[in-house]
């Protein structure tokens, strides 16, 4: 995928859900993929049950600041997270949620209709035991339904990142996270207007 205005990306969730790890892998991928990439994280006060998010800018060209106000694609694992941030996805972006934890969008919500509703923690307890790779079904399912990054680049960063002895495991769940969705989704991302001097 050719990006050549840099593409924000914010995956939110609560303290223990691997948040933070998805977005890692991502920015991994990114960087497998030959992009330049600024990865970013914060954790709430509690380190399990608060909020935290990983923010990933990603683009061909050299990324002038390293930080995003609003993102064009978002992957939200809680309810909390959802409120706290439905404010700072772009208009006409991309909101990937996991359904488990939010049943129906707020009425209020009215940004974007590129929605996908997985119940990714539900689907990681059917179908493989656990909990813990629910964040990696979502993973699977967002890099199908926007191609940011490649699935082999996506795998790759798994091997890098994660320890020898859940790598097959965390494999299987983005493979199967890819195949849960037919949806595909155009980024559009907004163009970002230079000035010079004062505005």
């Amino acid at each position: 995928m050719n990006i050549h205005e840099p593409l924000s990306i914010r995956v939110a969730g609560t303290g223990g859900q691997g948040n933070i790890l998805a977005g890692k892998l991502l920015a991994q991928a990114a960087v497998f993929d030959g992009k330049h990439v600024v990865q970013t994280q914060l954790y709430g006060a509690q380190v399990r049950g608060g909020i935290s998010h990983c923010d990933v800018i990603i683009c061909d060209d050299w990324i002038d600041f390293p930080e995003a106000s609003h993102f064009d694609i978002m992957y939200i694992m809680h309810l909390d997270a959802l409120r706290a941030y439905q404010k700072f996805i772009r208009p006409n972006g991309v909101l990937l949620v996991d359904s488990t934890f939010v049943e129906t969008l707020p009425q209020s919500f009215h940004r974007t209709k590129k929605v996908l509703m997985i119940p990714l923690e539900k689907l990681a307890i059917e179908n493989f035991g656990t909990p813990m790779v629910g964040n990696m079904i979502g993973l699977g399912a967002l890099v199908k339904s926007t191609q940011i990054v490649t699935l082999d680049s996506l795998i790759k960063s798994v091997c890098e990142l994660i320890s020898e002895k859940y790598t097959k495991l965390n494999i299987e769940a983005i493979n199967y996270g890819y195949q849960t969705t037919n949806k595909e989704f155009k980024i559009k991302v907004e163009q970002k207007i230079r000035t010079i001097g004062f505005e």
